[in-house]
């Protein structure tokens, strides 16, 4: 399986470099030089089942070995794609039968988590009295303001941003385009201090100093007392929600998303029955 896996990696380029490779490291490790052939629907379900115990798995900046049934469906996908791979050409004769967790995704009806507006404010005031060396405090409210994804705002560089327009392009040029979407975001008066602050910071090109601020964040929201919610893509979910609320338009909301309106309307749309229900009032 491992060599199934290296010849996937050096024939078939993705996106996301990082994440396969983390997948790629998971599979291994439990894998190993087993047959792809003889993979089968009782060894991914151990797979699973051993990714959610912690038995394989976390890193260097990540402790944690658990993996979520979302992860581990991910790093399946990547074997069934090595396994599709192998097979078409030619050096195995049978694709293995492989097994993911159910799809977890949110129903329709399901409410993406978020802050309320008193806890975004004890998060904001957390982030404020981080020394200035911990560029977490700038990446906090970049991420609230924009709506953006975490990726998006860790890997920003200063040819993406435009002061003099007023806006940046969180989508790096030359990079391929995915179905996560990266819009041009404007830059609000409530962004000036945090985006200033960071560039003025050093002179390096890629504006934040780590790649990967999910840890750093989680402790600081954890430590707050907020565990259930303690992953940065709650702050796009609660913007969304802010500004649905406060009245904004679903289109607006889908454009500094990069969503579009269905996906809005059918995520955060119950947030503005509220301004619709005093927008129809006699």
């Amino acid at each position: 399986m491992s060599q199934a896996l290296d010849d996937y990696v050096e024939e078939h380029k993705v996106v996301d470099e990082t994440r396969r490779e983390n997948a790629i490291r998971h599979l291994k490790a439990y894998f190993g030089a087993r047959c792809v052939e003889s993979i089968d629907i009782p060894s991914s379900r151990d797979y699973a089942n051993a990714r959610r115990a912690g038995l394989i798995g976390g890193g260097a900046r990540r402790p944690d070995k658990t993996g979520s049934d979302s992860t581990i469906r991910r790093e399946l996908t990547v074997l069934i794609a090595a396994a599709n791979h192998a097979f078409k050409w030619k050096r195995i004769k049978i694709k293995p039968s492989i097994e993911r967790p159910a799809d977890g995704g949110r129903s329709e009806g399901d409410e993406a988590p978020y802050y309320t507006h008193d806890e975004l404010e004890r998060i904001f005031a957390a982030a404020d009295a981080l020394p200035d060396e911990h560029d977490l405090k700038w990446l906090v409210r970049l991420l609230y303001y924009t709506g953006a994804r975490r990726a998006s705002i860790e890997e920003l560089r200063r040819g993406q941003v435009d002061w003099r327009a007023r806006h940046i392009k969180l989508k790096p040029m030359g990079k391929r385009a995915t179905s996560k979407r990266q819009p041009i975001v404007p830059i609000l008066k409530a962004m000036d201090a945090p985006l200033r602050a960071v560039w003025d910071a050093s002179n390096r090109d890629r504006l934040f100093r780590l790649a990967d601020y999910h840890h750093p964040y989680r402790q600081l929201v954890e430590s707050l007392g907020i565990t259930d919610r303690a992953h940065p893509h709650c702050m796009r979910h609660t913007r969304a929600t802010h500004l649905l609320q406060a009245g904004k338009s679903i289109y607006d909301v889908a454009r500094l998303l990069g969503d579009t309106v269905a996906t809005v309307e059918r995520v955060y749309g119950h947030h503005s029955a509220a301004h619709m229900a005093d927008a129809l009032e006699d």
